[in-house]
């Protein structure tokens, strides 16, 4: 497989807004597109890639085979990262000889497309696949200013485990991929966010915070990742939150406090200059609240799924 077509510069401009970084104008045009390349020549090399040409058309898919989404959902699962094309028509043509040929009977493919990728966006209609999800990127990359009322917080425990992950499952987000696509029924959706949870208290996970104050139960957490492997790469300091569940019974208000926190905690204690995380476009109240704290909307992307007949 030539670099020939995902190093054009016409495409690598729209590839640009794959990268969940793009926003931050911090980090180098030149730096985020060393790493999807990058990304995208490893998966070629392990074979992970679809290959669509015709005399004037000519389309490249990167996917991956999930396994243990496989394994939990009993459910041969792919996940298509890029689709790369000169053409809407190529697109379109690459997606229905992928799913053809590449896919088994029954299986589950599923991506997320950031809103500039219009040629894939479109192809993706014309070739059955659901929109599931609209989601919105938030940032903040001035966690050197953050000044707010302290809380106390402290790491999850191995010993609190089954609690989170009833808060997990309880405090449902019908809105998120996994509620939103009903080839998942609300059963597993809810237990694949509790055994989330739990793999991150055990190590998936940098970072699990729950509340520390007295008498108050820790019914809520905020799980991140510090991302540190890519530091190096972009040559700039940025994290990721992840997962939050907060129990509206006993921990109500604690979703911005959590939040406030991990911003001090990725500031002081991992040395991060900037925070990333996502919502869905429903999420009204969520990104309210970020905003509060100071995060700006990055871009928005659109998670698709299919299952094939």
């Amino acid at each position: 497989m030539n670099k020939e077509l995902y190093l054009n510069k016409d495409l690598q401009s729209t590839l640009f807004f794959y990268s969940p970084y793009n926003f931050d104008r911090n980090i180098s045009r030149e730096k985020i597109l060393s790493q999807i390349n990058q990304g995208i020549q490893k998966h070629i090399d392990n074979g992970n890639y679809f290959h669509y040409q015709t005399a004037s058309d000519e389309a490249l898919i990167i996917y991956e085979y999930l396994k243990w989404d496989s394994d939990f959902f009993k459910l041969p699962t792919y996940k298509i990262d890029y689709l790369i094309s000169n053409s809407k028509a190529a697109s379109q043509q690459a997606l229905k000889q992928f799913i053809a040929d590449v896919l088994p009977t029954g299986a589950y493919v599923f991506g997320e497309f950031p809103s500039e990728d219009l040629h894939s966006l479109q192809a993706l209609g014309l070739n059955s696949f659901r929109l599931i999800e609209t989601r919105l990127a938030y940032f903040n990359n001035h966690l050197h200013d953050h000044q707010q009322q302290r809380f106390g917080v402290r790491s999850a425990q191995e010993s609190e485990i089954e609690n989170l992950r009833n808060v997990a499952a309880q405090m449902v987000n019908i809105y998120d991929r996994f509620h939103a696509d009903d080839i998942f029924s609300r059963e597993a959706a809810d237990s694949f966010l509790s055994v989330y949870v739990e793999n991150s208290i055990k190590g998936f996970a940098d970072m699990v915070m729950v509340p520390n104050e007295p008498n108050l139960p820790a019914d809520s957490f905020l799980t991140a990742r510090y991302q540190k492997a890519d530091w190096e790469v972009l040559d700039y300091k940025i994290s990721k939150m992840v997962l939050s569940a907060v129990s509206a019974a006993t921990n109500k208000g604690w979703y911005i406090k959590l939040i406030s926190e991990m911003m001090y905690h990725m500031r002081d204690e991992v040395g991060a200059q900037s925070v990333i995380l996502n919502t869905q476009s429903t999420n009204r109240a969520v990104y309210g609240s970020w905003e509060k704290l100071g995060f700006k909307m990055g871009g928005v992307s659109h998670i698709f799924s299919l299952v094939k007949q």
